[in-house]
């Protein structure tokens, strides 16, 4: 079977669509929800861009390993109480067959604007097409 060949375009497009997704976030947010999401995927080119991005960006070792296992399991001193909302939301949009808890949204709301909770939608959006594309071209 051939490589998938994603055209030009569409991949200029939704380099376009992620420069531009989860503005207003801060820049580890941003790149905590890609990183985790990317494990989920099982995207290891991702895992290794956004370990690369968020440890240039100052985060600890320790934090770009837990990302591997669900926030839930996490040690409550790596992320803030934002952080590991942001990242519990970003998981349940992530695995959807699951169906979209409220509780995580709602969790994600205590600590984010509506206009920021959006902006989580359009990272993990955004990094799920890249995941996705880079999987499936493999």
């Amino acid at each position: 079977m051939s490589q998938a060949r994603i055209t030009a375009d569409f991949l200029r497009s939704l380099e376009e669509l992620d420069a531009s997704a989860g503005a207003g976030l801060p820049a580890d947010v941003r790149e905590m929800v890609r990183l985790r999401c990317s494990y989920i995927n099982g995207c290891s080119f991702s895992v290794r861009l956004h370990s690369d991005a968020l440890a240039a960006l100052g985060a600890r070792v320790d934090l770009v390993s837990a990302l591997a296992r669900p926030v839930k399991l996490m040690r409550d001193d790596l992320v803030t109480p934002a952080q590991a909302a942001a990242l519990r939301f970003a998981e349940i949009l992530t695995d959807y067959p699951r169906g979209l808890e409220i509780e995580a949204r709602d969790e994600a709301g205590k600590f984010f604007t509506a206009k920021q909770l959006g902006a989580l939608v359009e990272v993990v959006a955004v990094i799920n097409a890249w995941n996705r594309i880079t999987r499936g071209s493999e």
